[in-house]
């Protein structure tokens, strides 16, 4: 698990190297760079109360993975990959340069990373698989 989320996080932070400081359009997506201080979709609670939001989101994602990993299927376990890569490496933005760099404009009102994609991705994967599952966790919270 470890070397997919390392593989993932590497290339979210070179495809931010590579596009985050170019502005050009290809087809209907615009490239531009963007200063990202707030969370997705441009939610902002301040600088602290980000990271702890986070850090709480990531805390819960890490406990409830390595509580059920024995149980959970391969495709389940793709979905935290991709969950604990994306936040990760936009952690890893956050606290070296203090904002998340964000690239893609598809024209809906914000911009967005890789790491927003996989993230995006894992969680919806998540919801799906967790409302499909026939098993009741509820006892374990």
């Amino acid at each position: 698990m470890h070397r997919k989320v390392f593989a993932l996080i590497l290339i979210d932070q070179v495809t931010k190297l590579v596009f985050g400081s170019r502005d050009f359009f290809l087809g209907p997506v615009h490239f531009h760079p963007v200063k990202n201080f707030a969370l997705a979709f441009s939610v902002n609670f301040g600088q602290l109360a980000n990271l702890i939001l986070i850090a709480a989101a990531l805390a819960f994602f890490l406990y409830y993975y390595f509580s059920f990993r024995t149980q959970l299927g391969f495709v389940t376990k793709i979905f935290f990959i991709l969950i604990f890569a994306g936040a990760i490496s936009n952690l890893v933005d956050r606290l070296y340069l203090g904002y998340v760099r964000d690239f893609l404009d598809l024209g809906l009102g914000f911009t967005f990373n890789l790491a927003d994609v996989f993230l995006a991705a894992g969680l919806i994967g998540f919801a799906l698989q967790y409302k499909d599952t026939k098993t009741d966790f509820s006892n374990d919270f």
